[in-house]
């Protein structure tokens, strides 16, 4: 066998680099070689913050759901007090009065 007969250690080469790459990848992941540790630590405090500004958010949008809600029943009971009169109203020939009136030439 030939010194310089190595065709098959350059045959793996790919496959080995390709190896050595995956591994100094998740190395210098691991230590913060690619991402510095400030860099991640402002980027997690900004991210805290965004968090913290929409928990504000849903907490003040419950608030106002809930006052619109006690709003909206107010006026569905105010709403209700017309309702009854007119429903009397017509239950007692009211709206045998309001056709009459109609159908009178004088008017």
């Amino acid at each position: 066998m030939d010194a310089l007969d190595l065709t098959g250690i350059w045959g793996l080469s790919p496959v080995a680099a390709l190896i050595g790459v995956t591994v100094f990848l998740f190395l210098s992941l691991a230590r913060g070689w690619v991402i510095p540790k400030s860099s991640h630590e402002r980027e997690m405090a900004s991210a805290n913050k965004r968090g913290d500004e929409w928990k504000e958010t849903a907490i003040d949008t419950r608030k106002l759901n809930s006052m619109l809600a006690k709003q909206n029943a107010t006026l569905v009971e105010a709403t209700k007090t017309p309702a009854e009169f007119f429903g009397t109203v017509m239950r007692e020939g009211g709206a045998r009065r309001a056709i009459q009136q109609e159908e009178s030439p004088n008017g």
